[in-house]
């Protein structure tokens, strides 16, 4: 039984012209010797429009050295939770590309993937950008087989290309704030030791917060770690029962789950709490009251991580390896007060 996908044949057939003919329209490769009558560009146009025909991906990357293709890898882990940074990212990213009408088509992994397995798809693709994390085992694939690629938010190889926030600097940003507000007992919420394995995030801000903390002669606060659940119960250790006046939270998600708290509690924030968090633009611009927040810069990774991948498709041979590392910044908004307005 005949497909009702129409194919290249179809094509060929009702536009009376032969496959390459086609082949050669569809892909815009005219020229270098070969060239066709506008009218029978047209009526080719015209045709494959009308059966509504769609080029096999995978068949075109065999036969073509260059599938216009950028893939997102990470998706399922990045972009699962809603309103986290890789949305901005993403959304940053794509703009710069379709932005320069060069004609790419990106796409996405949103595919759960074991360790053990290869990530990469099944057709043939000029680029690729890595949210925050994929298997070794992919990672290798795409060196071996010299694609471009750009990491975003996460570990990367020496030999390739990365954009990062500098959660090291971000969080001492916004211990000094406090300080400088008047707070000494600072709690911090988020994952605690042992629990600090996988995003170096989670590292990077827990300990810059005891080490700041300790430098500046005051005691770290630290409770169990906060969840939706447990975020009453958070407060009542970290502000009733210890007396802390401000809390650095690891994500928004959290900060707004403590405020949530804060308000069944009847504790006043900023007048009896600052509460500060980890966040981005995009994000915070929906939340009401707004949050005081260190801004993690996802609008700009995602842009400069689009320059640095086009740069290496387009000078194969002269790119190098670069590990762009963005400076975090304090945006206030109303969560935060000086420790005299209690």
């Amino acid at each position: 039984m005949k497909s009702s996908v129409p194919n290249l044949d179809d094509v060929a057939k009702q536009a009376g012209v032969s496959k390459s003919t086609v082949s050669r329209i569809l892909n815009n490769r005219l020229g270098n010797g070969f060239s066709v009558k506008e009218e029978v560009r047209q009526r080719v146009l015209k045709i494959a429009m009308k059966l509504n025909y769609r080029p096999n991906l995978i068949a075109k990357s065999l036969t073509m050295r260059s599938t216009r293709m950028i893939h997102i890898f990470g998706g399922n882990h990045a972009l699962s939770e809603l309103g986290n940074i890789y949305q901005t990212v993403v959304n940053n990213l794509t703009q710069v590309i379709d932005s320069l009408f060069e004609g790419y088509d990106v796409t996405v992994d949103m595919s759960r993937h074991t360790n053990d397995i290869s990530e990469m798809p099944a057709w043939k693709i000029d680029g690729a950008i890595i949210l925050a994390k994929c298997s070794q085992l992919t990672i290798d694939e795409i060196s071996q087989m010299g694609i471009p690629y750009v990491i975003i938010n996460g570990a990367c190889p020496k030999e390739g290309c990365s954009v990062v926030p500098n959660d090291v600097e971000g969080t001492r940003i916004a211990i000094r704030h406090l300080i400088d507000l008047g707070h000494s007992k600072i709690a911090y919420c988020g994952p605690l030791a042992p629990y600090l394995e996988g995003h170096s995030s989670l590292k990077d801000r827990y300990e810059t917060y005891l080490s700041e903390m300790r430098k500046c002669g005051f005691e770290p606060v630290l409770g169990s770690h906060e969840t939706q659940d447990s975020a009453e119960n958070f407060l009542k250790e970290v502000v009733l029962a210890r007396g802390s006046t401000a809390i650095l939270s690891y994500g928004h998600m959290g900060a707004l789950n403590l405020m949530q708290a804060a308000h069944t509690l009847d504790i006043s924030v900023p007048d009896q709490l600052s509460l500060l968090c980890f966040c981005d633009e995009y994000a915070n611009r929906v939340m009401s009251p707004g949050l005081t927040f260190i801004d993690l810069c996802s609008e700009k990774m995602g842009k400069i991580a689009a320059e640095l991948l086009l740069d290496q498709i387009h000078n194969p041979n002269k790119t190098k390896a670069r590990h762009i590392v963005l400076s975090e910044k304090l945006v206030m908004r109303n969560t935060t007060a000086p420790l005299a307005r209690r």
